[in-house]
């Protein structure tokens, strides 16, 4: 699709692409004409997520934290629970007021509120405090999904229902650490409490969640702490029963002592018995030395006596020393010592007698064997009561390992059990410090902040019923144009010519308009279409037979006849025409005619075979361009070419003008400069002119005279003017309803602004009157008056110019006005300054303005130069007026 024949296609709809459009657009103006204000609020909020302080010292910004956080808070505000307690709390204190008060909610609101809320359930509801009232709208909320309450708040009702609260908005404002709450309803009282409440509400929440989740660890951490203290206090009760019941004061250093007591032990009995066996072995050496009767004597006498009341003494005190070594029988000890002493010396005494008696068998005197006898005895009984103490000792040692034995591993599981309790109950004591410093931090950091509370909206919010009518209109005519591109694209006939050669395939011979056309256009059509005839035709000899052919009936076979049956007989051709009959075959014609053009049935209709069909010299076949190539068509064409031998050339019939002017030419129409500029800029034909202009006569001269330039010539279009064209034409691409600027606006707005009418030095706008040798150009850039030429440039006739008007009076105008006080004005000005035939000219039927002339003349010429002369003394603008019945002043 080029872009012509889209332009085209638009002009064509464009009482689609404008109707539809402006029903649509009309449409949302009527529908909106009831619209109510909007009125919007808004309300910053701190939350010191991203970047606050807490307890813990951490500054550290998490990405995905800090957005976790920031969605479950705006989240929180979004939810339905916090909307719907937003709306209780709004119902509760608008239901308690006694009356209206314009400082809540205005009176279309409360009048509205009345006849929601019965006069009934609103006595019930009602309560002494807000926060009763509450609790009762929401225990009735509850209740059932019938009541009042509940179908009020899921309706769509402007202001007490979850629909409403849709229209707020919460976002987080950039990467801050602010939140941003918008709300927007008709009542601008209801919009700021609605905000207010809500900022209670979801802070609560907000708070009661935070709080909620550290009091449930903190109570956790609590619990499971005291039953690990209660486990630790009685596995140490346990260790306490044990030591006490088994004696124990440190086992590890006890068994300890009683390990080294007991080696201590062992090792001297080991060194008393090896004493006791000395003792033993000298004693019986001693003893074989002594006499039998000494040693009888000995004992049976009181030797023997002593040395037992001595060894039991030493028992005793070897007893004392092993057993107690404590300073309680260090008394006891030295009496048993005090007495061994003394029974020492009373046996010592007692050997000393016996010693003076007699010697040894050996010679050796008595009293030393008896000496070394009771040492060797002493030493004896002293190991042998050492001994039997030693074993009693063993004894009590080994009932003592076998009694510590088993309490080793009790004591260890026993400590084994404190030691998991106690760490089980640090590591819990732990969790609750830490718990309960979380708790605190939350309540420090969930608290937030309001930084800009709601405001009270004074003015509503801009309408957007203009945006919505400009948009209608727009989207309306986006959807006609894109129906229409749609029905273009999917047009599937043959359309134009050169969409048509490549459907068909056949080399075309011409094509003709559609016969709604203008006349002149199909003229030049019928010389176009026999000149490609006559140019497709080679010397045959006479007659040449021409045979119109068609695949469908009502291709136009007739009409394209007719008409080349017409232009050939006007170019003086002899032309024979007839209908083919298939019985009779051609007619035979004379020599003398130049062209015989046989009209052949539709091929569709007939049989093709090889003798059916004549001979002729040319077979043109007629196609519509209104029809769509089927594959039928390409197979009857073939079949006709192969059967006849001849490939057919195509005339497309019935082609819209538009595209026929490329291969016709411009179809003639009376167009304005600024359609023929457009129509030249979409075809981009710059620079095409229609004919060459050569100068016969040298340029006019302009009069310059006090910056007033009349140019007695013809105007010509300036190059300034052309640019500025051009540029307006393409930023109005698309838009094709163009005006013309007429007298009767200017004289409209003159008279609104009540301003004189004058030639302005950018641009004169200057009515056209009756006569056409005066005209005020609407091209000119300077101040001009323009004189229409005649059709011969000749030199200018002030006595042809007078003759050619002589009833005719002419003015000199300096001025319009609407108002005759302002015309007054100039016209007394003018008298000041010399100009007595000053007066005003009164404005005729249909006109507005009061016309102010400064001079009256009987030619134009003549007024044409004054009006210089008055222009540069007056300084302002003079153009001039002429009426046919003259009126003397």
């Amino acid at each position: 699709m080029s872009f012509v024949y889209f332009i085209r296609l638009m002009i064509k709809n464009l009482k689609w692409l404008i109707g539809i459009p402006l029903v649509l657009a009309c449409s949302i103006f009527y529908f909106t004409r009831h619209e109510q204000k909007v009125f919007a609020s808004e309300s910053i909020i701190y939350t010191g997520i991203a970047s606050g302080y807490d307890l813990n010292g951490s500054t550290k910004a998490d990405y995905f934290a800090t957005s976790n956080a920031f969605d479950n808070l705006l989240s929180i505000i979004d939810s339905r629970e916090t909307k719907q307690d937003v709306l209780i709390a709004l119902l509760a204190e608008h239901l308690s007021l006694k009356k209206h008060d314009p400082e809540i909610l205005t009176w279309s609101a409360y009048d509205e509120l009345s006849k929601l809320i019965p006069d009934e359930a609103r006595k019930n509801l009602v309560k002494p405090t807000i926060a009763e009232t509450r609790l009762a709208i929401n225990n009735l909320l509850k209740k059932d999904d019938e009541n009042v309450i509940y179908q009020l708040i899921n309706s769509d009702n402007h202001y007490y229902s979850l629909d409403a609260l849709k229209k707020i908005q919460s976002s987080r404002l950039s990467n801050s650490d602010l939140i941003k709450i918008t709300y927007e309803a008709n009542d601008p009282y209801i919009c700021k409490r609605t905000l207010e409440l809500l900022e209670e509400s979801f802070m609560l929440k907000h708070k009661m969640l935070k709080e909620g989740q550290t009091g449930s660890v903190v109570n956790y951490f609590a619990a499971e702490t005291k039953r690990a203290f209660s486990r630790l206090d009685s596995s140490e009760k346990i260790f306490l029963d044990f030591n006490r019941n088994n004696e124990i004061i440190n086992y590890y250093e006890q068994t300890k002592a009683v390990a080294g007591e007991r080696e201590d032990l062992y090792a001297m009995n080991h060194n008393l018995e090896m004493d006791k066996m000395a003792s033993s072995k000298s004693l019986a050496k001693v003893n074989e030395n002594i006499k039998n009767r000494a040693y009888q004597s000995v004992i049976g006498n009181e030797i023997l006596a002593e040395r037992e009341k001595l060894t039991d003494v030493y028992n005793k005190i070897a007893l004392g020393e092993i057993v107690n070594k404590g300073s309680t029988n260090k008394s006891q000890i030295d009496s048993l010592k005090s007495s061994a002493t003394k029974l020492e010396k009373k046996l010592q005494s007692s050997l000393d007698n016996l010693y003076v008696e007699s010697n040894t068998p050996n010679g050796i005197p008595t009293k030393n064997v008896l000496d070394e006898w009771l040492k060797t005895t002493l030493a004896f009984e002293q190991s042998k009561a050492r001994l039997a103490v030693m074993d009693q000792r063993k004894k009590e040692f080994e009932e003592e390992y076998r009694r510590f034995a088993p309490l080793g591993a009790m004591l260890k599981k026993i400590e084994r059990q404190i030691s998991v309790s106690e760490q089980e109950y640090l590591e819990l004591l732990h969790g609750l410090n830490l718990a309960k410093l979380t708790q605190q931090n939350t309540e420090l950091t969930s608290k937030l902040n309001v930084v800009d509370p709601p405001f009270l909206p004074v003015k509503a919010i801009p309408s957007k019923r203009k945006l919505l009518i400009a948009l209608g209109f727009i989207g309306g005519f986006i959807l006609v144009l894109a129906l229409i591109l749609t029905k273009a694209l999917i047009n599937k006939t043959l359309l134009e010519p050169s969409r048509a050669k490549k459907i068909i395939g056949i080399p075309m011979l011409g094509l003709y308009p559609l016969l709604e056309g203008n006349e002149e256009f199909l003229e030049k059509a019928n010389r176009r279409l026999i000149q490609q005839f006559l140019s497709r035709i080679t010397s045959h000899g006479k007659p040449v037979t021409i045979g119109l052919i068609s695949i469908q009936k009502r291709e136009g076979k007739s009409t394209i006849g007719y008409l080349l049956t017409k232009e050939l007989t006007d170019l003086n051709y002899r032309v024979n025409t007839q209908m083919y009959d298939s019985r009779r075959g051609i007619r035979p014609v004379t020599d003398d005619v130049d062209f015989t053009l046989v009209e052949f049935p539709s091929l569709d209709d007939i049989v093709i075979k090889p003798d059916f069909f004549p001979a002729v010299n040319y077979t043109f076949l007629l196609c519509r361009a209104n029809r769509i190539w089927n594959k039928i068509d390409k197979e009857i064409l073939e079949i006709f070419s192969k059967t006849t031998g001849q490939e057919p050339m195509f005339i497309l019939n019935g082609v819209d003008p538009h595209f026929a002017e490329e291969y016709i030419g411009e179809v003639p129409k009376k167009r304005d400069k600024i359609r023929a500029f457009l129509k030249k800029l979409f075809n981009f034909e710059f620079g095409n002119r229609k004919a060459i202009k050569v100068r016969t006569q040298p340029p006019k001269k302009n009069l310059i005279d006090n910056k007033i330039r009349v140019n007695l010539g013809v105007s010509k279009r300036s190059r300034t003017f052309s640019l500025i064209l051009g540029g307006l034409a393409l930023s109005a691409i698309g838009f094709f309803a163009y005006t013309k600027v007429n007298w009767a606006n200017v004289i409209k707005s003159l008279d609104k602004q009540d301003s004189v009418a004058v030639i302005s030095p950018v641009k004169s706008v200057q009515p056209k009157f009756t006569d056409n040798e005066f005209t005020t150009s609407e091209k000119n850039t300077e101040n001009t008056i323009q004189k229409q030429p005649p059709s011969e440039e000749k030199p200018f006739d002030v006595a042809s110019a007078s003759e050619t008007l002589p009833e005719k009076v002419f003015f000199v105008i300096v001025g319009s006005f609407g108002k005759q006080e302002n015309a007054q004005v100039l016209l007394d000005e003018l008298n000041t300054q010399g100009f007595s035939e000053a007066k005003i000219i009164s404005p005729k039927s249909g006109e507005k303005l009061i016309k102010v002339a400064a001079a009256v003349f009987e030619s134009d010429a003549k007024a044409t130069q004054e009006a210089l002369a008055i222009s540069a003394k007056l300084n302002k603008s003079a153009w001039i007026y002429h009426e046919k019945q003259p009126s003397r002043l």
